[in-house]
């Protein structure tokens, strides 16, 4: 498999790693082959925003795995992914608002953008 190809994300497990979250994802890739990746600690940032559950705390109760278990299988399992590998580990992120074009709206009800 090469490296920047696209999957799903068919599962998702979050577990503890000497007392730190980690995120692994059973992704499902393009051309049919299973992957597990981990998620990189800027995707884990951008779903579990540490400042709104945590505060300014450094410590984390156990049951707070509890509450970001469901939060992750809804944020991840059936999006596309773009996964890769560096130093013989695989990795995923989701695609990039770089790739988005806005477009005029020229349906009925919904404003148009810049308007």
């Amino acid at each position: 498999m090469k490296n920047g190809l696209k999957g799903t994300v068919v599962r998702v497990l979050a577990e503890l790693q000497a007392e730190r979250l980690r995120v692994t994802a059973t992704v499902k890739a393009e051309s049919g082959e299973i992957v597990e990746a981990h998620m990189p600690e800027r995707e884990m940032s951008a779903l579990l925003p540490r400042s709104i559950l945590l505060g300014s705390e450094t410590t984390a109760p156990l049951s707070l795995l509890d509450t970001v278990t469901p939060i992750l299988a809804r944020m991840t399992e059936g999006r596309q992914v773009r996964i890769w590998q560096y130093k013989e580990r695989w990795f995923f992120s989701f695609p990039a608002w770089r790739g988005v074009r806005f477009i005029a709206d020229t349906g009925a009800g919904g404003p148009a953008v810049g308007t």
